[in-house]
């Protein structure tokens, strides 16, 4: 499995420098990298961009030499049009990724309001195997029984000992179908119908 590098927006292909500048000519020169994949042909694209970069130095350095003084006002001026154009897209960015996020947000409330949510009544077979969890919810529920005094601690014990050797769910409902507090919700869960 690959990583694939993070996609670039449009505004961080722009280059505000000056092609003529030598921060600007660098910026797009190394841009040649981007086509070399990992590995012997990066490498000799990063030397090819180098030798670019040192030969666009060396003529800037002579065109301002020669022009310099003269270009500065346009140059300015394109600069302030590039910053312009950056940020135009920047916010242009920002403004597509905030609607995207409001539409999915929209979405997703319509979605949660449109249909409400009804649980169905949780119907249990008999002969499922139960788990460490059930037992230990029987467990509590006798422990509260023999609080409130519907169980002796005889009874508690004895049932305590069928709990821990109960394997399906009707070995646990058999623990605790007379007991008032769930005994209604285990016999209607037993045989599959709405407790009433």
């Amino acid at each position: 499995m690959s990583i694939q590098p993070p996609t670039r927006l449009a505004s961080e292909d722009v280059i505000i420098n000056a092609p003529m500048s030598y921060v600007g000519s660098v910026q797009r020169i190394m841009r040649l990298r981007r086509r070399a994949d990992a590995g012997g042909a990066l490498v000799a694209m990063t030397v090819l961009a180098v030798v670019l970069v040192v030969v666009a130095w060396v003529f800037i350095t002579a065109w301002y030499l020669a022009w310099g003084l003269w270009l500065v006002p346009y140059r300015l001026l394109r600069r302030g049009a590039r910053k312009r154009t950056v940020e135009a897209m920047r916010h242009r960015e920002l403004m597509g990724t905030i609607q995207g996020s409001a539409a999915a947000s929209a979405a997703a409330i319509v979605a949660a309001t449109a249909s409400p949510q009804v649980s169905a009544p949780l119907v249990y077979v008999p002969t499922e195997r139960i788990g460490d969890a059930d037992r230990e919810r029987v467990i509590e529920q006798l422990r509260e029984e023999m609080l409130t005094g519907t169980l002796t601690s005889e009874e508690f014990e004895e049932r305590l000992g069928l709990t821990h050797q109960a394997i399906t769910r009707a070995d646990l409902t058999a623990v605790t179908m007379d007991l008032p507090t769930n005994g209604a919700e285990q016999r209607s869960q037993a045989t599959g119908s709405a407790p009433g």
